[in-house]
């Protein structure tokens, strides 16, 4: 069996500048109600689905919980698979993932959704308990890349 993209069975939501109108939103928030739309457009039922994988390059609260998360905000309350994290690469991962699924037999109608918010990215912080004091290391993932874009990008 084959995987393929249904014409029509792909969206993305508009572009916004970085600290831009969407720079509030969670990436998985927006992705689920851009999904919802996009589904209940093409009278497609979340439930059609047996396969999810989400990916995002930039952290956020929670994110941890990725497609099942999703899956819950938009009504595939069994959905599951994994969160991608690849950066520069994450939406090829994401479709040779659900490709592979699908090749391998393990699924038969996959979701496949992208979505970051690049604006007000995350302040990491790790332990560090060998640092003088225990003091912890941390990073910020996203403070000078004013070139990003929010976008959601999904297809079926």
């Amino acid at each position: 069996m084959k995987a393929f993209l249904p014409y029509g069975g792909y969206w993305a939501s508009p572009f916004a500048r970085w600290q831009g109108e969407l720079a509030h939103l969670h990436a998985i928030e927006f992705a689920a109600y851009v999904t919802r739309h996009a589904l209940a457009a093409r009278s497609i039922s979340p439930d059609a689905f047996d396969y999810g994988a989400y990916g995002l390059t930039v952290i956020q609260k929670s994110c941890f919980y990725g497609v099942p998360w999703f899956g819950g905000l938009i009504g595939a309350n069994a959905l599951t698979g994994p969160t991608i994290h690849q950066a520069c690469a994450t939406g090829a991962r994401l479709l040779a993932a659900a490709a592979g699924e699908i090749a391998t037999a393990g699924a038969k109608a996959a979701l496949v959704v992208s979505g970051d918010r690049c604006s007000n990215g995350a302040h990491v912080v790790y332990p560090a308990p060998h640092a003088p004091g225990g003091t912890a290391d941390s990073e910020n993932w996203e403070i000078g890349r004013a070139s990003c874009r929010e976008r959601v990008y999904a297809c079926v």
